[in-house]
């Protein structure tokens, strides 16, 4: 993970903006986990820099 993340970073797009992401990677988070378990995994996945986080919620 770390070398697809450190591979495909990117800190602008095109316009110059900062962005502090990756587009390669993605995750889906699991309907076993409750509240407080999906956020702690949501604030994982942004640090990382992710941008394509899913979640199953069938409750």
């Amino acid at each position: 993970m770390k070398k697809t993340r450190d591979a495909n970073f990117e800190t602008a797009n095109a316009k110059g903006q900062t962005v502090n992401r990756t587009t390669r990677i993605a995750s889906v988070g699991s309907a076993a986990m409750d509240n407080e378990e999906c956020w702690i995994y949501q604030a994982l996945m942004r640090s990382l820099g992710l941008v394509y986080i899913e979640h199953q919620a069938r409750i």
